[in-house]
């Protein structure tokens, strides 16, 4: 009689397969946590890099908003100046019987509460911009660091960091070289390097230059299983590297006389009038300080037709913002990460 062992010869081939299986699942699973932390090393250390250089972003945007708001109280002012030179001297305009003319006396004492009033504001808004320029590379370069190192320290909260992660800031500096634009291009912001059109590159005083930042975060991260079928394996490093820039990066083209307020419905800077009184015979207002709009008509695709039939006070600047940019410093070494 024959006897058949053959039964008994799969189970180790059934454990062995078991354990294949079982250390790919292993691997896979791994594999998938390197990927994610090295995910969230990344995102941290872009969420860093953008929010570094917010105080000089800012700074910027305060001056221009205040520089053009004194510039729409100077042009009041000027206005008024020279209505109140008509009323001094009698202008026909200020005079009985035109419609609505009281007296020059009274126009002038109504255009003088004005200009005071006017100036103000004006002395305020020149005040801001004195506080506001005076913002230099150097309080830009030292804000960085502490923005860093409050984003660390409140790691967890709102406007945190990842606690898992240490941050360190490898460079804040000038951007290199001359200051050169930043464009987009499908739907990706770059610093052109090829300089401006006439050749060249813009050159500012290193207070006014934009500044850059390059972070790392660092974590060491245990492995997901500590052991396996006597196997150890080792931590693993995730890091993250980014690095930003200020730029201005929205243009805008501020018509204080167009431009609507949606909360009121109301343009933000309507006509103002203080005297009553006739116009002159071109049809202006004396004492109007008519902000009027812009009266620029697209010409084909290649730029604006300027028609000033009314009097128009607008400015093309824009707002500043951070954008990412490529890590530009380099090889790392030991000293510029060190990991939690």
């Amino acid at each position: 009689m024959l006897i058949s062992h053959s039964r008994g010869q799969t189970l180790p081939l059934w454990t062995m397969g078991i354990a294949m299986a079982l250390m790919m699942a292993f691997a896979a699973l791994q594999y998938g946590q390197v990927l994610r932390w090295q995910i969230r090393a990344q995102n941290a250390a872009d969420a860093a890099a953008a929010g570094a250089l917010s105080v000089q972003t800012s700074a910027w945007n305060q001056q221009v908003a205040l520089l053009y708001a004194a510039a729409v109280e100077e042009y009041r002012l000027r206005q008024l100046i020279g209505a109140m030179m008509l009323a001094a001297n009698n202008d026909a305009s200020c005079q009985p019987p035109r419609p609505g003319a009281t007296s020059c006396a009274q126009t002038f004492a109504e255009l003088r509460r004005a200009y005071a009033a006017s100036l103000q504001r004006y002395t305020t808004d020149v005040q801001l911009v004195s506080r506001a320029s005076q913002y230099t590379l150097d309080q830009a370069k030292s804000d960085a660091r502490a923005i860093v190192a409050d984003f660390q320290a409140k790691c967890g909260q709102a406007n945190g960091g990842d606690c898992a992660f240490a941050y360190n800031v490898v460079d804040v500096s000038r951007r290199t070289g001359q200051v050169n634009d930043v464009e987009m291009s499908a739907n990706v912001w770059a610093v052109n390097t090829n300089g401006l059109p006439g050749g060249g590159y813009a050159n500012v005083k290193d207070d006014y230059a934009p500044a850059q930042i390059e972070i790392v975060t660092c974590a060491k991260v245990d492995p997901i299983v500590p052991s396996f079928l006597g196997f150890t394996p080792p931590a693993f490093t995730a890091v993250g590297r980014a690095a930003a820039t200020s730029a201005m990066v929205t243009q805008e083209w501020i018509q204080p006389g167009v431009i609507i307020n949606p909360q009121t419905g109301a343009p933000f800077q309507p006509v103002e009038t203080w005297a009553t009184g006739g116009a002159a015979d071109d049809g202006k207002h004396w004492y109007n300080v008519d902000f009027g709009g812009n009266q620029a008509k697209v010409v084909g695709k290649v730029g604006y037709l300027m028609l000033f039939s009314n009097e128009e006070f607008s400015v093309a600047t824009g707002w500043w913002n951070t954008i990412p940019i490529k890590p530009y410093h380099g090889a790392l070494a030991d000293k510029d990460y060190a990991c939690r």
